[in-house]
């Protein structure tokens, strides 16, 4: 599905609820007119005296009265329904999300997506971003890779790999809580970064994370879209909020100017602040990172207390095959 699809779903889910809430808000009145047909009287004289209201309001006439009468009719269905054995607030309006009531937008004006919308949203952009993944910590096989010594390091490729894919396994493992924040995965082509990358995408959906992961380019032409919105224009900045983030390939999205590094930045930044799990794969070394995205930038992505760096060697594994 597409993003717009998959938003749609949202609501349309949301709509489902408000249905279902409003038939059992009718039984109710159903069942508790039928014991007691005092309240049933009641409700349709409110129900009624509200319809005579707005009729008068459109054709001018300021109604009186109407709001006083409505809360003593509704004090005193109260009143009836906890003779009956019923808690007060049985007949109340039924909402999965009263921030929203059930709508999916909050706000008076222009409308923003609730909190319950956008979570869902998240699930379902997590579930169909990992439908199917064959690259899993479980589909790892390690024979793939040399058993040659990497030059220089005293452990072969193959054992270096390895001790990659445990600390990448983890740190899947621990989220969202765990003591390292985001992951910032570098090193030449063809080296695994990108089958790491989605496995911890894989495991971190496993275990109810919701996970959104984008290519360095989609997520660049997803903040450009952000950049040039016109106002009032709803867009999809789910990467500013999920609460893991993959971006992979950091280094082959366009340099546009006075966005992609200013933009890149603010959404580092942000993810910081709110405590959010990132994961960054690039093929550029961490002196190549510093010239194309400045000391600004590569000094968040090589910030300790935020990020762990795990530098890759080797052959390119798909040049093996």
């Amino acid at each position: 599905m597409t993003n717009l699809e998959l938003l749609q779903k949202v609501l349309a889910e949301r709509r489902e609820i408000q249905a279902r809430n409003e038939q059992e808000e009718q039984r109710r009145e159903r069942e508790v007119s039928e014991q007691n047909p005092e309240i049933g009287r009641l409700i349709d004289e409110r129900r009624r005296a509200i319809f005579a209201g707005l009729r008068q309001a459109l054709d001018g006439v300021i109604p009186f009265g109407i709001e006083q009468d409505t809360l003593r009719r509704n004090a005193r269905i109260e009143q009836l329904l906890t003779q009956s054995g019923y808690p007060a607030d049985y007949l109340a309006p039924i909402y999965d999300c009263t921030l929203c009531e059930d709508t999916g937008y909050t706000g008076d004006g222009q409308k923003t997506l609730c909190a319950c919308a956008t979570r869902r949203y998240q699930q379902l952009l997590t579930d169909e971003a990992f439908r199917d993944e064959i690259q899993t910590f479980e589909n790892y096989d390690e024979r793939l890779i040399p058993a040659d010594p990497l030059p220089g390091k005293g452990v072969s490729q193959r054992a270096y790999t390895r001790l990659l894919r445990e600390q990448c396994e983890a740190y899947a493992n621990a989220l969202p809580d765990g003591q390292v924040r985001s992951l910032l995965l570098y090193g030449g082509s063809g080296l695994g970064k990108t089958f790491l990358l989605r496995a911890i995408g894989v495991r971190a959906s496993e275990r109810g994370v919701h996970t959104l992961a984008l290519t360095a380019n989609t997520l660049l032409n997803r903040i450009r879209a952000q950049y040039f919105a016109r106002g009032g224009e709803q867009m999809d900045d789910s990467h500013m909020h999920v609460p893991l983030l993959l971006i992979d390939d950091l280094g082959t999205e366009p340099l546009w100017e006075g966005i992609t590094v200013e933009q890149l930045f603010a959404l580092i930044d942000h993810r910081q602040r709110m405590g959010l799990n990132t994961v960054i794969s690039t093929n550029l070394s961490l002196t190549e990172l510093k010239s194309r995205y400045t000391e600004r930038l590569t000094s968040r992505l090589l910030d300790e207390r935020e990020y762990q760096t795990l530098a890759f060697y080797g052959e390119d594994l798909r040049q093996r095959r």
